[in-house]
């Protein structure tokens, strides 16, 4: 295998994972990357990234690269313009996503860190997300399952 071509990934390289108003593009795995992944989300009119979250055992590094957005956290709204960063640290408890109240799309870059387990507790909903040996857990705060497909 010719590893220099391994440092360049195009976004055609890429995984695009795609949900009603957004575009995921999974640069770190098209790049064989395992010690953390990194990606660009593109944000339509009106959408936001997640619910609300936070990691227990991944630290979390956004970008923005164009457009506006409104970045939630426990301590209220802030505005995010090109060239704008937020550092989240494995186990503060400071529940954050991005919303697009603009016109127009938006774009930023986020890298976290991959650890072998992570624990995502949402903020505004009774969900948890459980990682553990590449498998995925999904169950109420109390640690009641949530089947797939149920909403909390």
């Amino acid at each position: 295998m010719d590893w220099r071509a391994l440092m360049l990934v195009r976004r055609s390289d890429t995984t695009n994972t795609q949900g009603k108003d957004y575009d995921r593009f999974a640069y770190s795995d098209a790049g064989a990357l395992t010690q953390f992944g990194a990606f660009v989300e593109v944000l339509q009119p009106g959408a936001t990234s997640s619910d609300r979250h936070w990691h227990t055992d991944q630290d979390e590094f956004l970008y923005l690269l164009t457009g506006e957005a409104i970045l939630q956290e426990n301590d209220g709204e802030h505005l995010m313009r090109p060239g704008d960063a937020a550092c989240w640290k494995a186990g503060e408890p400071n529940g954050h996503r991005l919303v697009n109240r603009s016109d127009a799309p938006c774009s930023f870059v986020v890298v976290g860190t991959r650890t072998p387990r992570d624990t995502v507790h949402y903020s505004d909903i009774d969900r948890v997300t459980h990682y553990e040996n590449r498998q995925y857990r999904v169950t109420r705060r109390d640690g009641t399952p949530i089947e797939e497909g149920e909403t909390p």
